[in-house]
């Protein structure tokens, strides 16, 4: 079913000259156009076009005009003729989908009017109770101006419709009874150059044809679509598992971070970069921002240096090491070890199951998934195979069910209660922290960039922490001559800002290295990570050459 797709009555395009009159400018002005539809009992048409043509410089010999309604019934019928001109011969053939009828004639430069009629099976529409004929004379606009055009639609006399049930449009034409008939006309003296023209006529439902959408039918197949999205979304915030409230100035002490990333439903690579910046903080490795070359420009990028005491790291530390000491850069290690991550977070989220913090409800999610996306393939099957206003209102309810499926299965991670605890508390002492570092660049600059450093590894997790949320502490070191002490492991081969001062410069490499993380391919999955809860021819157109 398509509601666009309609019989368009194209006026005739005149097409192709022989020999040397090919190279010729051509002009032409059309005029008399009269178009009449008779509507057969059955719902086809019988068409009756006559234009005249008004060949003004050149000379022409072919001529089309199309039917662009890929789904109405059978084109047949077919005849051209012409009071001026012999017709040489009539074909139809169909071009990229457009039924077309063509026919030849002997090179002409005088004026001409040709005749064309054909049957269209199949071609009314239907919208709620009334069937509607619906023409575009010129939908894609006239080609040439085009004058004295006349739009005729004749109803049969075996449809019992009465005068005042008739609507036109446009209002400016009529609507009369003629010989038992109802007929509805309108004329227009110019259609301009690039003007669309396009006539509908309806009335009472008297047979079966193509469904076309009243506006309260969209309207409520898209409340179909909202109360489905919106019962997927009662139910994600029914099953987003405890809120408790939680007060907390550190973060909960059995809680690491790969397990607070996996909590928190961040990303994964999260989990890596807050432990490389712990890493660093505790001297087990060096991070040194630097630039290369590049076929355009510089990039910045951040090499690694391992150096560990196997004896203060845990499992997911050691296991993290030993893939670094591998790779010579951030962006080497990232690229190269996405199964590695993969399998390790895993492991992650399984301890979390383990202790009790977290329900996998990974087979819901499942189901809900796979039943919103056969509700989807029904309501296009429904469409697929009909055209009604029940087919129509399938599909947005396949629609609204899909759409409720997917909000609903995004809860496949819940928070158990100890679960909601640990994760509560541990974004009150983020907020906290974020707070204590704001408020201490007013009072003390380098005391809030110590802080910053050592609380960074947690405040990556914190969706406010960035580049430039770190560069508000190093603008405030500007107004100190304090300098802050601060580990070795951030280092930047760089050259500095020139003119910068003491503090300032020996807090840039902490910026510099957060910079290149996040514009590397590592800080565009991990450092900008998501903070939320867990799991989450033209037809109609007259024209000549």
């Amino acid at each position: 079913m398509s509601a666009a797709s309609i019989l368009r009555l194209a006026a005739v395009a005149v097409l192709l000259a022989a020999g040397p009159a090919a190279a010729q400018e051509k002009e032409y002005v059309l005029s008399d156009v009269d178009i009449t539809v008779h509507v057969q009992p059955d719902g086809g048409y019988a068409v009756e076009e006559s234009i005249a043509y008004g060949f003004q410089r050149g000379t022409f010999s072919r001529a089309y005009r199309s039917v662009v309604r890929e789904d109405a019934g059978a084109l047949g019928a077919v005849e051209v003729t012409s009071p001026e001109t012999s017709i040489d011969s009539v074909r139809v053939e169909e071009t990229n989908g457009v039924r077309q009828v063509w026919w030849a004639f002997p090179d002409r430069s005088a004026p001409a009017q040709f005749d064309v009629h054909y049957v269209l099976e199949a071609a009314l529409h239907e919208r709620g109770n009334r069937n509607v004929v619906q023409l575009d004379v010129m939908a894609d606009g006239a080609v040439v101006p085009t004058r004295d055009v006349d739009v005729r639609i004749a109803l049969p006399a075996a449809f019992d419709v009465r005068l005042d049930q008739v609507a036109l449009d446009p209002d400016a034409g009529a609507v009369r009874r003629e010989e038992g008939r109802l007929v509805g006309a309108i004329h227009r003296d110019l259609v301009e150059e690039g003007e669309s023209l396009s006539v509908e006529m309806s009335f009472p439902r008297q047979v079966a044809g193509e469904y076309l959408p009243t506006a309260l039918d969209l309207l409520l197949g898209l409340v179909l679509v909202v109360v489905g999205g919106a019962a997927g979304g009662v139910a994600a915030w029914r099953w987003r598992g405890p809120r408790p409230e939680a007060t907390a100035r550190r973060p909960p002490a059995d809680l690491d971070r790969p397990m607070a990333v996996a909590l928190l439903g961040n990303q994964d690579g999260q989990a890596f970069l807050a432990t490389l910046f712990d890493l660093v903080r505790r001297g087990h490795v060096t991070l040194r921002h630097d630039r290369e070359d590049q076929i355009i420009g510089t990039t910045d990028v951040v090499r690694l240096e391992v150096h560990p005491d196997p004896t203060d790291l845990s499992d997911f530390e050691r296991r993290f090491v030993d893939e670094l000491d591998g790779h010579e850069t951030l962006d080497d290690f990232w690229s190269d070890t996405r199964s590695f991550r993969g399998d390790v977070m895993s492991d992650v989220r399984d301890a979390l199951f383990d202790r009790g913090w977290m329900e996998d409800h990974t087979l819901r999610s499942g189901l809900l998934l796979g039943g919103g996306f056969v509700a989807l393939l029904g309501g296009f099957a429904a469409v697929i195979t009909g055209d009604s206003a029940f087919r129509l209102f399938l599909l947005f309810a396949g629609v609204g069910m899909g759409l409720g499926g997917v909000i609903a299965a995004v809860r496949r991670y819940t928070w158990t209660e100890e679960g909601a605890r640990r994760a509560g508390a541990l974004r009150s002492y983020l907020d906290h922290e974020t707070s204590e570092i704001e408020r201490l660049q007013e009072t003390s600059p380098a005391r809030a960039a110590e802080r910053l450093v050592d609380a960074l590894p947690w405040l990556l997790l914190h969706d406010e922490v960035s580049k430039s949320w770190i560069e508000d502490t190093k603008e405030a070191l500007n107004a100190t001559t304090e300098v802050p002490e601060l580990p070795d492991g951030f280092v930047s081969l760089v050259d500095p800002e020139e003119g910068a001062s003491a503090p300032v410069t020996t807090f840039l490499p902490v910026v510099t290295v957060m910079g290149a993380v996040e514009s590397s391919s590592a800080g565009a999955v991990g450092a900008a990570g998501a903070a939320g809860a867990a799991g989450g021819g033209g037809a109609g157109a007259a024209g000549a050459a």
